[in-house]
């Protein structure tokens, strides 16, 4: 069994077009993200799937695996799913979606997502959860998650989830935008037909919920910064100076 890593990029982002070439002290984003995804464990490969010819041109040039994918394609594990076609995987690997705007993300949180599912074949898909704080609670642009008590994924959403009555009963949770597929679930999930919440929440693993699969939850007690501003990238900036994987793959 071959566990690989997908990282999704393109260029059209409303909020910061071009971010994954955004340099991040002199380094660009999706660089960044490829980079710390090598650090983690038990990794075969990583390839970056994108729809841009600059992405593709940048991330060759460092000696990275990409794929070229359609320009329709907006949800970020379904680009990945598009890249895997075009390779030669078996039907049990695991392919793990790591979000081209990750730039922080910590090696040890994709061993964390991986471990679950080395263990329990059953599992066809997962994604790490966070706990959420007041401002992250309240912002769009963070997905909420409410598990059940076998940590499952009950549902997600962009308002605060449970509400501020119930506040008292559960835990405040986030998306971790780290998800790991087997890659014939991955190719299934494509093939599925897009889905109500999916669209009103504009949050692609509800497809999966609302077809009826279980999707594991996994809560990660590492801190990670999504950039979909520009002042996220100043303050990725400020927090990569010191950032330890940084300065192992920044000297080589």
């Amino acid at each position: 069994m071959k566990v690989v890593i997908g990282i999704p990029a393109r260029m059209g982002s409303s909020r910061l077009p071009g971010k994954p070439l955004a340099k991040i002290l002199g380094m660009p984003m999706v660089e960044h993200v490829y980079r710390r995804c090598l650090l983690a464990k038990g990794i075969d490969e990583v390839f970056i799937a994108t729809c841009d010819q600059e992405i593709l041109d940048a991330v060759k040039s460092i000696g990275a695996q990409a794929f070229m994918t359609r320009k329709d394609i907006e949800r970020p594990g379904l680009r990945v799913a598009e890249a895997c076609r075009q390779q030669q995987l078996a039907d049990d690997d695991i392919v793990v979606v790591v979000q081209g705007d990750e730039p922080l993300v910590h090696p040890g949180m994709i061993d964390l997502a991986v471990q679950p599912m080395l263990d329990d074949p059953a599992i066809q898909l997962l994604t790490l959860v966070a706990d959420a704080n007041e401002t992250e609670w309240c912002d769009p642009n963070e997905v909420k998650v409410v598990i059940d008590i076998r940590e499952d994924v009950l549902f997600m959403s962009r308002s605060p989830l449970p509400s501020n009555e119930w506040r008292h009963i559960g835990p405040r949770l986030k998306q971790v935008a780290i998800m790991p597929f087997r890659k014939k679930f991955l190719l299934e999930f494509q093939a599925m037909p897009p889905t109500p919440y999916e669209l009103a929440e504009q949050i692609e693993l509800l497809r999966a919920v609302e077809h009826g699969v279980k999707i594991r939850a996994v809560k990660s007690p590492y801190q990670s910064i999504s950039v979909d501003t520009e002042s996220d990238r100043q303050e990725v900036e400020a927090a990569m100076v010191s950032d330890e994987f940084y300065l192992q793959y920044a000297k080589r």
